[in-house]
């Protein structure tokens, strides 16, 4: 619901079932023709990005695994000594445990995440994502589509796309600690003018990487460590 607030308490655990998704209450996406994308199975042969799953990776296979979708306004503040954390309850959990936590407006900060496949924001100027830890992460740490978001003082690393993807998007993202990320990039930018200010890119296949030309981007103040490639296009 829209109007819905969604507030989440320093402490609390949120405990996600793996592998098991009792009302599906997503799977709506149609990439190339193919309507409810997200409810395939499998792995994936074909060698595209359609809906950004890759070559090789399991398909989100919706019906079975787990995305919260947040339309109203969430308020998830913990603090650095009493931090929120999301887990999965698998004894062996992986990155494709549980798909996606969308937040259309509010705030995620002080929060532990890892194990999942991506946290995403889209046409929304109202979510700050801060001071988070997130790892092991399945596709994009933070993902945006059309977005504003603030995201800044995170540390992100390890994911097997982007840390951090803007897609049409201009966020602001600020003072955050990116890397390791080996053989895979920092930040991705497709389209969009995003402020990419003050942060630390270690240990990535690539920095910053332009998948398509960009729009009015400003890019300074950043330290880049150890990369294969720091500031690169694709096009």
């Amino acid at each position: 619901m829209p109007w819905a607030k969604l507030t989440i308490l320093p402490g609390t655990i949120v405990t996600v079932s793996a592998n098991k998704d009792a009302y599906n209450l997503w799977g709506r996406q149609t990439c190339d023709g193919i309507k409810n994308y997200d409810m395939l199975i499998g792995i994936k042969k074909e060698g595209n990005y359609n809906c950004g799953v890759h070559l090789n990776e399991p398909y989100r296979d919706e019906k079975n695994h787990i995305s919260i979708i947040i339309l109203g306004t969430l308020k998830a503040v913990g603090t650095e000594e009493n931090r929120i954390v999301f887990k999965a309850d698998s004894q062996n959990p992986t990155i494709y445990d549980w798909n996606n936590l969308l937040i259309m407006r509010g705030v995620l900060s002080y929060a532990n995440l890892e194990n999942y496949r991506s946290i995403g924001t889209s046409s929304g100027e109202e979510v700050e994502i801060s001071h988070n830890n997130l790892k092991n992460v399945g596709e994009c740490g933070i993902c945006m589509e059309k977005s504003r978001a603030k995201i800044f003082s995170n540390t992100i690393s390890y994911a097997d796309h982007e840390l951090i993807y803007v897609h049409n998007s201009s966020p602001i993202i600020r003072q955050n600690y990116l890397g390791p990320n080996p053989e895979h990039m920092g930040i991705a930018v497709e389209g969009g003018s995003p402020r990419i200010i003050a942060n630390e890119i270690k240990e990535c296949g690539a920095a910053v990487v332009f998948i398509s030309p960009p729009d009015q981007p400003i890019i300074k103040d950043n330290v880049l460590l150890n990369n294969d490639r720091n500031i690169a296009h694709d096009y």
